[in-house]
């Protein structure tokens, strides 16, 4: 089934990788920063390969989930062999924004930093997030400050605090660039 759905309802949290073995099963790099998530959903959305922010989206059923190497192998409903798993690769994989487990106080979403501006412990700003990344060895934020870019890792204890507008660091010195606010010549 497929149909048109707000894309603010969904996060993403892999894409298709490779079939796995001659059944449908499919290897997924994951996006997450708890994957062992992946093993509670019950049904996901795929929508198409390359598409990263389509409104259209296919559910399927996950019949089984496992974790594997820095991934997770899936079994979706209606993928049963190889040749099926294979037209689901780089297929980006969603789960509906209600399906995620319940945060403790204090802890938050990477997905919901995206757009907050980033300020340091004593209010001076660095920028704005624009994206989470993950390099295959750390999941980074992507801070655009002025002309430049820098990339912070995602981990607490670079997060001071996550505010309704900011995300207050407290990060190494030098690590990011701060803008001068004039132009070198």
């Amino acid at each position: 089934m497929s149909e048109r759905m707000p894309a603010q309802d969904f996060v993403r949290v892999g894409t298709i990788t490779r079939p796995h073995g001659l059944r449908g099963e499919v290897s997924v790099a994951l996006c997450t920063a708890a994957p062992e998530n992946m093993l509670a959903y019950r049904r996901v959305f795929l929508s198409a390969a390359g598409d990263r922010d389509s409104a259209e989206k296919r559910e399927f059923q996950v019949l089984q989930a496992r974790l594997a190497d820095k991934g997770a192998l899936l079994q979706l409903s209606g993928c049963n062999s190889r040749n099926e798993a294979e037209l689901l690769r780089g297929c980006p994989l969603w789960v509906r924004r209600r399906d995620l487990p319940q945060l403790q106080a204090g802890e938050w979403y990477l997905h919901d930093l995206m757009g907050k501006e980033a300020r340091d412990c004593e209010g001076l700003p660095l920028g704005r997030i624009t994206a989470v990344m993950d390099n295959g060895a750390q999941t980074l934020l992507v801070l655009r400050h002025g002309e430049g870019e820098s990339l912070i890792p995602a981990v607490a204890a670079f997060i001071a605090r996550v505010e309704a507008d900011a995300v207050i660091f407290s990060l190494p010195e030098g690590l990011v660039a701060r803008d001068s606010g004039h132009d070198a010549h």
